[in-house]
């Protein structure tokens, strides 16, 4: 069974311990990690894990809560970075939740995102947090994009919305919460093939794990918990939801190497 996490964070501090171990697991268990970049330190990081470690793949962007930062100069090196081996954009979006940059600066440096992925012809990873009307103009206004609603967590009339727009919808530690049944409730009206599993390690550890730090490893929790709630194979929404993850970032033939 191959599985593949499609958003962690294994360059964050919380890895500087036992990163070496954590990678030699997961390619033990045949794992594939999308390691995405919140800023251009994390970004470079990405690539370089990326360019060590077969089985690690690099995302590049900037994360709305350091927006006020983002500036020409950023955008500028963000696409040299892109254009390094990059397989997507992101994670870039708005979250008004914690606002720790202001909103016109998350817009600016999300529409940039937007337009960078557009010219590189690369997928996007979307971070949306308290901002979903703001999220929706400007995913409108800037025109279609392909890629992944990370971290999802709403309703099935925003799950159907996501799937409208042709978007992935990624689903982590969150669904297998006691008390997130609206999330497992909208499992049910998304098309499995517009899934992707993720854990935003080191954050948002699955149950029995929480108040711990999280591990690409667990994402087959995550995987198993998606499989109860559709009543299907575990094998089965392995391999669909492999394969969508390497339909969106290409990562296929790369890690068959």
């Amino acid at each position: 069974m191959k599985l593949v996490d499609t958003h962690a964070h294994l360059d964050f501090p919380q890895f500087e311990g036992d990163r070496a171990q954590v990678l030699e697991e997961l390619r033990r268990q045949g794992m594939a990690v999308v390691n995405v970049g919140v800023d251009l330190r994390s970004s470079q990081a990405s690539l370089e894990l990326g360019r060590a470690n077969g089985h690690v793949f690099a995302s590049v962007g900037f994360h709305p809560h350091d927006a006020k930062a983002f500036t020409a100069e950023v955008e500028k090196r963000l696409e040299e970075l892109a254009k390094a081996g990059a397989v997507a954009i992101g994670e870039c979006g708005l979250d008004f939740y914690r606002d720790l940059s202001p909103r016109d600066a998350q817009v600016r440096a999300f529409r940039a995102q937007l337009r960078l992925a557009k010219r590189l012809d690369l997928p996007v990873i979307l971070h949306e947090r308290a901002a979903w009307e703001a999220f929706l103009q400007v995913l409108s206004e800037e025109g279609p994009v392909r890629g992944v609603v990370h971290a999802f967590s709403g309703d099935e009339a925003r799950a159907q919305e996501v799937v409208r727009r042709g978007l992935y919808l990624g689903i982590g530690g969150p669904v297998t919460y006691p008390q997130n049944g609206r999330l497992r409730q909208a499992l049910a009206w998304i098309p499995l093939d517009r899934v992707l599993v993720e854990t935003d390690s080191p954050y948002l550890p699955p149950e029995p794990f929480r108040g711990q730090r999280n591990d690409p490893t667990k994402v087959r929790i995550v995987a198993e918990t998606i499989a109860r709630v559709l009543r299907r194979n575990l094998d089965e929404v392995a391999e669909i939801t492999w394969n969508n993850a390497c339909r969106l970032f290409g990562l296929k033939d790369r890690h068959k190497r």
